[in-house]
């Protein structure tokens, strides 16, 4: 797949293919698959997939065929990897050359000219750069809050939000893309909660990747999503949530 954009890795996890298109609602990009010494991807465009291509030593498949053989397998392993506009036209063009679209007739990305903003990642750089990015908000008592959990080891970037709306962020973070993603993943988790009840209230949601960490947990009524170094261990990801909650 070295032929596609390289894009801004957001995560990597295991899920069946229709997991994949119920929680990209918001999302353009690639998702890159691994699998049986093979690799493949899945060009989505706000949870519809555009094309579908896997290459494995001894088969080829394209467009509906592997579409077709991804949603044959139980659990998949991928990575998503988010496009600009611009990012988003040229995989197209690459997935036309290798025959990969789902539908002869699906038309083009457009693009945009990128806000400069628009490409900053996830992950914040120095402490005057987490200052400086900081969003105004109308308490200053929640902005202090933000700004002091930037101070615990190895977080990047914090974003409070509720009902799909950032309320405000800290570090040097995307935003609106990060709040997008982690209320789909608030969502999931109250309707496997609705399924199984006896697993109790939603306490926190931790995704673990190369790049870091992404932690999702309550705040009141309302939700943080937090950015940590991927050294950031398990243990002081639940002793920092308890802080938090604790308004410690």
């Amino acid at each position: 797949m070295d032929t596609l954009p390289e894009g801004k890795v957001i995560g990597e996890m295991q899920a069946p293919l229709q997991w994949i298109f119920s929680h990209t609602s918001r999302f353009d990009g690639a998702v890159r698959i691994t699998m049986q010494d093979g690799e493949g991807f899945l060009l989505v465009r706000k949870g519809e997939p555009l094309a579908a291509h896997f290459r494995h030593p001894l088969k080829s498949l394209s467009g509906p065929s592997a579409l077709k053989y991804f949603g044959s397998q139980p659990i998949l392993d991928f990575g998503l990897w988010k496009y600009e506009p611009d990012e988003m036209q040229e995989a197209f063009a690459v997935s036309v050359k290798m025959q990969a679209l789902l539908r002869p007739d699906c038309e083009p990305p457009v693009a945009d000219p990128p806000a400069e903003s628009a490409r900053h990642g996830p992950v914040a750089g120095t402490a005057e750069e987490k200052e400086e990015n900081s969003h105004d908000t109308p308490s200053g008592q929640e902005s202090d809050r933000l700004r002091a959990v930037l101070q615990h080891p190895g977080v990047t970037a914090v974003a409070c939000f509720a009902d799909g709306l950032c309320i405000s962020s800290a570090g040097d973070i995307d935003a609106d893309y990060t709040v997008a993603f982690a209320e789909d993943l608030v969502r999931w988790s109250l309707a496997l909660q609705s399924v199984t009840p006896a697993s109790g209230a939603f306490v926190q949601m931790t995704i673990f990747y190369r790049g870091g960490n992404v932690i999702v947990t309550p705040y009141g009524d309302e939700y943080l999503c937090i950015f940590t170094r991927p050294e950031v261990q398990f243990g002081q990801v639940r002793r920092m949530i308890r802080e938090i909650q604790s308004g410690a």
